[in-house]
């Protein structure tokens, strides 16, 4: 109630926030655009667009592949925006992975983590309330390595049971893949809790964090958690954009996820060298 009251005293110039998105100066079927929609992406503010259009106009060139000028200032942006994000949630820039949204960043770690650690008989626990992208790559995972996949289920208020999430929790779990906040019911769990009782365990958990980055102040280093998930275009950024955060010490043991470009050191026809985290 504290947290109520206390956005509600926050004074908040909407006219002036609203000339920061020109997309709600538009008319839909003859009116003004009324946009809702933020869970599933957000609209973009001028700051995002026109750093696109400037990246574009001024500095266009691959990053981390050229020696020219242009490559050079484009790599150090991309560094820096890196180093931003990290800092956002408290991580260091070397823990967070660059993906193309939320979706990629569980794929990348379904795939790398379940051919690292996942055997035939392990178990991976999600939750009853998670997304699509936090179930099929999952279960893609279990059905190639033969593994099992237990479900936690939720009450009738759409709330994490944590007793029965507790009793699955066992010597052949090797993670929990669980959402934050919940993109349909808008439950927020008790992660703080489900990381104690998975690391009393020594698994490690995984948060889908698409719909908490933007509202909740996430401290990774103050949850503990492991890998944590998210997009860039529900946080106002542009499409095509998210991150893994992981661990430095998970991150060193994971495999390649997929071949070519910046995840080599050095390449030659008898044998390649892996470059080091964040590169996968």
């Amino acid at each position: 109630m504290k947290i109520v009251e206390t956005l509600i005293q926050i004074p908040l110039d909407i006219e002036k926030i609203r000339l920061d998105f020109p997309i709600l100066h538009t008319t839909v079927n003859g009116k003004p655009l009324v946009y809702f929609d933020n869970g599933a992406t957000t609209q973009k503010p001028l700051a995002v667009t026109r750093a696109i259009e400037h990246y574009y106009n001024t500095y266009n060139s691959n990053v981390h592949r050229g020696v020219h000028t242009l490559s050079q200032k484009a790599t150090m942006a991309y560094e820096e925006a890196r180093t931003t994000v990290a800092g956002f949630i408290n991580a260091q820039p070397e823990e967070l992975i660059f993906t193309k949204g939320t979706t990629d960043a569980i794929n990348l770690l379904a795939y790398t983590f379940g051919k690292q650690f996942i055997k035939e008989g392990d178990e991976i626990i999600i939750s009853a309330m998670e997304h699509h992208s936090n179930i099929v790559p999952r279960q893609l995972c279990c059905e190639e390595r033969k593994a099992i996949l237990k479900v936690a289920p939720i009450n009738e208020k759409g709330e994490l049971m944590m007793d029965e999430f507790e009793k699955l929790l066992s010597d052949k779990t090797k993670l929990v893949a669980i959402t934050y906040v919940s993109n349909t019911l808008g439950s927020v769990n008790p992660v703080r809790d489900i990381i104690k009782l998975a690391h009393a365990r020594n698994i490690p958990v995984m948060l889908d964090a698409a719909q908490a980055v933007q509202h909740i102040a996430i401290d990774v280093k103050e949850l503990d958690v492991d890998f944590m998930a998210f997009s860039g275009h529900k946080l106002y950024g542009p499409t095509g954009i998210g991150a893994l955060y992981g661990k430095l010490s998970w991150l060193e043991q994971l495999p390649p996820y997929q071949g070519g470009g910046d995840m080599i050191k050095t390449v030659s026809f008898d044998k390649t060298v892996y470059a080091d985290p964040p590169a996968f």
